[in-house]
Formats: structure tokens, C-alpha cells, sequence
């Protein structure tokens, strides 16, 4: 039997058209993720990490509207801490002045962003998990079913035996490599999609966890309530000095008062009346009223 009728095998075909279908379905769901994920990857490679501070709306867009990161990246920002020098940080930035990045993650972010998240829930992995097992169960099924039609056809008339045996022995060939082609496109499957796997979405959901770790600093919830225990201290020890200090800068304050504004203007009163005396001494006599103006 040659190989050319062997593929034309019904049974063959039909495992055969298994295995192409199988074959366009995880090179259709794997492209469709590379695109996406390689977008996400090129967006956050073009960000700098002292840009963060100002340009995270701009990130929160872009995160939100792509259809691989819009539930990962709601939960993760939750985990983000934003503290409120952000909006300087984001001044200081136009003025071309040194900063660093003020927001925090206290949670690592391939607990948000990985293979079960972006990856296995967009491409209906459990489906791709199970081909294999459909084109080795495929094997079984058309021999065993190729066997059960070839012995129904035997005929142990005496003129017909020679001819029923061969026939017999074809289908039996024709059911032991129904096993065979579907093991071997079980095997080939596997290696196939392994393959582009790596390529075209693993490779980038690993990018993209090396870019979040480049961009966010990571501060655990211990170390933030360190931080702001210390902050406290510090504020603690600033409302001291201030209150120690309030009752002399007050004094100060009335002090700079007087000379800068009141004591000049009862210069001026006096100096006024002074005036006014020597206008009353050197007038004529008459009536006081009319010596007044």
C-alpha cells in the first residue's frame, strides 16, 4: 500500500484534519497575544522611571483600554502607593530639576501580571492543554473501529476466503496506523505549540515583568509604616521647635510691628502738632476757632 492512498484513508484524513485545525487555532490565539502583549512591552519600555511620577495617567489609559491587562492592572493599582509629593515631582520635572520616583509597590508584580493573567486565561488554555490527549485518543478510537469493520467484512466461503484475508490484513494495517499518524501528530502538536509558546508569548510576559520591576520600586507594607513612624517623629519634633520658638517670633513680629509702622505715625502727630503750636503762638489776636484755621 502506497503512501499516497494510506493519507487517503477516511480515518486518516479526519485525524489529519484534527491535527491542522488544532495547529491554526493556537497559531491564530498565540498571534493575537503577541500583539497585544508586545504592545503593552514597547509602551512600557518607552517610559523612563523618573517619568512615572507624572506621565501615570498616561499609563493607567493605555493599561485600561488594552483587552490583556485591564483586570491585572486594576488590581494592581491597589497595591500602589501614591504619596502626596507626586504633583511636585511632576513640577519639578517641567523645570528640568533632578526627582525620583514617588510611587511605591508593595506587592511584587508578577502576583498581578503573569502567565495564568496574561497569558492562560485569554487564549482558553485548558482547551490547548487537552488537544494532545484528542489526537492520541483519536489513534485507539479509528483502529479498534477500522478492526471491528475489517473482520465484518471477512467471508470464509471457499471461494472468497483467499481474497477476505487479504482484505482482513489491509484493514488491519490501515487500523495499526490510525495509532500511529495520530501518536505522531500528538508528538508533533506538542512540539509545535511549545515552540510558539516561547516565541511569541512567554518571551514577552517575561519582558513585561522585567519593565514593571524597572519602573516601580517596591516598598513593603513593613517598611512603609517605618517610613511613616519616622515621618511622625520628624513632625513631631518640628510642631516642638515651632511651639517653642511662637512665643519669640511673636514678640518679634509686634515688635517689627511698632517700629516699621507705628512709630513713624506718631512721629507724624507730633510733628503735626508741633505745627499746629507754633501756628497758635505766632498768629494774630482774635478768636482761637479763627487762629485755628
Amino acid at each position: 500500500m502506497s503512501f499516497i492512498n494510506i493519507i487517503k484513508e477516511p480515518a486518516i484524513l479526519i485525524i489529519t484534519g484534527f491535527f491542522l485545525f488544532f495547529v491554526l487555532t493556537i497559531l491564530k490565539n498565540y498571534s493575537i497575544t503577541e500583539k497585544n502583549l508586545k504592545s503593552v512591552f514597547e509602551f512600557l519600555k518607552s517610559m523612563n522611571k523618573k517619568e512615572i511620577s507624572y506621565r501615570f495617567t498616561q499609563l493607567d489609559e493605555f493599561m485600561s483600554k488594552n483587552p490583556y491587562t485591564t483586570t491585572s492592572w486594576d488590581d494592581f493599582k491597589q497595591a500602589l502607593i501614591f504619596p502626596e509629593k507626586i504633583y511636585t515631582a511632576s513640577q519639578s520635572a517641567k523645570t528640568g530639576d533632578k526627582f525620583s520616583s514617588e510611587i511605591f509597590l508593595t506587592v511584587d508584580s508578577s502576583f498581578f501580571f503573569n502567565e495564568e493573567s496574561l497569558i492562560y486565561s485569554k487564549i482558553n488554555h485548558k482547551f490547548i492543554q487537552i488537544m494532545p490527549t484528542i489526537l492520541t485518543g483519536l489513534g485507539p478510537f479509528f483502529t479498534f473501529l477500522k478492526m471491528a469493520i475489517a473482520f465484518t467484512a471477512v467471508d470464509f466461503s471457499l471461494n472468497a476466503t483467499e481474497t477476505s484475508l487479504n482484505n482482513l490484513i489491509s484493514g488491519i494495517q490501515v487500523a495499526a496506523l490510525c495509532s500511529v499518524f495520530a501518536v505522531g501528530y500528538s508528538l508533533l502538536f506538542m512540539l509545535i505549540e511549545k515552540t510558539l509558546y516561547n516565541i511569541k508569548c512567554k518571551k514577552y510576559y517575561l519582558l513585561i515583568q522585567k519593565e514593571f520591576i524597572r519602573l516601580f520600586d517596591i516598598c513593603t507594607s513593613e517598611q512603609f509604616l517605618l517610613d511613616l513612624v519616622k515621618e511622625a517623629k520628624l513632625q513631631n519634633i518640628n510642631n516642638e521647635n515651632l511651639l517653642k520658638n511662637l512665643p519669640t517670633d511673636f514678640a518679634k513680629a509686634i515688635s517689627k510691628s511698632i517700629g516699621d509702622v507705628t512709630v513713624p505715625y506718631l512721629e507724624n502727630i507730633l510733628y503735626s502738632l508741633n505745627k499746629l503750636n507754633e501756628n497758635l503762638d505766632n498768629g494774630s489776636n482774635g478768636d482761637v476757632v479763627d487762629k485755628l484755621f
